[in-house]
């Protein structure tokens, strides 16, 4: 029998005193337990249900598996996933791959920090500080069964991974209500009609869209017979590196970032940068066309690398096939430049219909409708131009191509929504929403 939380949602008042209690145990600068609710703005056509949760020091530990400087550890006696921050680098790969969104970015520490199960204190007899603090008995700490999650909240996250804990309440019977005021009516909620900040993910986008430039040129290289100019493909492959170092919270342990290649996508991502750039300058500078080949072959595998990065942690399938991803830019743009029309044609093709699709299925606002319509047409318009002159594009025509393509990168990032239990929250909400207005 595993140990693990045991939570009443019919109990919960939503106070916090478990937060807190986390919070002044530990020293926490982040807060490593949340108080979820479905149906915030207290609708009266649906109940209020809080859910307090933290880490659930999973069976299937995502976080522990995809860390690539291996800093998660899980504790033999307790059971518990704990990270060492000595060794974290601040990569935040476990935040994407965390659905329960437990993992915590410290902006001061410039590392993660979650729950670690108050391990040390269970381990001499003592109850974890949320659940001992819990005012209503909503949330206490014991031996689990084996829990049907399926019948209890259907937005409850990625049952696969076995979390540690359990749920004594049905999904809606006898929720605890908190009845406001003034009670808005559905209609009157405001939704949330912002496009995606991904200002924060700016240094992975000028990363993996050089290094789809960069391997693009050295592939366009081997079909031409041409080597690229040392100078600018190296410069290219230099400034890919260094922004890469701008994701990390501690850029100086950023040595650890190889370590977990068994397990971790990432870290296998960054082995292939290494041996890639390694040996695509010496096949450049040294002018070797033996190794055009081995360098293609090298750029293809690294680009499946960096796509499977985000395909690891996209268990929503938001970016599976999406137009842009390394691997198919890359080939489009070897097409492209080599002036290889049919090849273009058929990945064109591959992109049109990527676009479209998102376009009627996902809810875009105005501002993602815009940059898609200037994507496709930063694609039909060079295709075009290729296709009717049939011969190698002139300067002008590869740089608006090429704008067209840094547009679908930055697509592909705005599309990128790994699961998690917010979104799955509002997402329910939403579906029980409509259902409750067609009854």
């Amino acid at each position: 029998m595993r140990n693990g939380f045991i939570f009443n949602h019919t109990r919960c008042v939503n106070c916090n005193a478990c937060s807190a209690a986390c919070i002044l145990e530990n020293g926490w600068t982040v807060h490593p337990r949340n108080i979820f609710t479905y149906n915030s703005e207290a609708e009266n056509v649906l109940p209020v249900i809080n859910l307090s949760l933290a880490c659930n020091h999973c069976e299937s530990a995502v976080c522990m598996n995809g860390c690539p400087a291996s800093a998660f550890y899980r504790e033999s006696v307790t059971g518990a996933v704990i990270i060492d921050e000595n060794k974290c680098i601040g990569c935040r790969y476990c935040q994407w791959n965390c659905p329960y969104d437990a993992p915590k970015f410290d902006s001061g520490k410039r590392t993660i920090s979650k729950c670690h199960l108050c391990y040390s204190g269970l381990i001499e007899g003592r109850q974890p500080a949320c659940s001992t603090a819990c005012p209503t008995g909503a949330l206490t700490f014991g031996q689990l069964s084996d829990t049907d999650f399926g019948s209890v909240y259907s937005w409850f996250p990625d049952k696969k991974l076995n979390p540690a804990i359990e749920f004594t309440s049905n999904k809606y019977y006898t929720p605890l209500v908190v009845i406001p005021k003034e009670i808005p009516r559905p209609a009157d909620v405001k939704q949330n009609k912002k496009g995606k900040n991904i200002s924060g993910e700016l240094s992975l986008i000028i990363f993996s869209f050089l290094a789809t430039i960069s391997v693009a040129t050295i592939i366009s290289s081997f079909i031409g017979g041409v080597f690229p100019d040392r100078s600018i493909f190296i410069s290219v492959l230099v400034i890919a590196g260094i922004v890469s170092f701008f994701h990390l919270g501690r850029i100086l342990r950023s040595w650890r970032s190889v370590i977990n290649l068994r397990n971790s996508p990432l870290s296998r991502e960054i082995a292939a940068f290494i041996v890639y750039a390694g040996v695509s300058s010496v096949t450049v500078i040294l002018r070797i066309p033996v190794l055009l080949i081995a360098s293609s072959i090298i750029g293809l595998i690294f680009l499946l690398l960096i796509d499977n990065v985000y395909i690891y942690t996209d268990r929503k399938k938001t970016v599976i096939l999406h137009s842009g991803q390394t691997f198919i830019s890359a080939l489009i743009i070897v097409s492209f430049i080599s002036g290889i029309v049919l090849p273009f044609v058929f990945m064109a093709l591959i992109k049109l219909v990527s676009i479209f699709y998102r376009l009627l299925v996902n809810k875009l606002n105005n501002s993602d409708i815009t940059l898609r319509f200037l994507r496709t047409v930063f694609l039909v318009v060079p295709g075009m131009s290729l296709i009717l002159h049939n011969s190698n594009p002139d300067i002008f025509i590869i740089i608006i191509f090429l704008i067209g393509e840094l547009i679908d990168r930055i697509l592909f990032y705005i599309d990128f929504n790994p699961l998690n239990i917010n979104t799955l929250i509002d997402e329910q909400l939403n579906l029980d929403r409509n259902e409750k207005k067609r009854d």
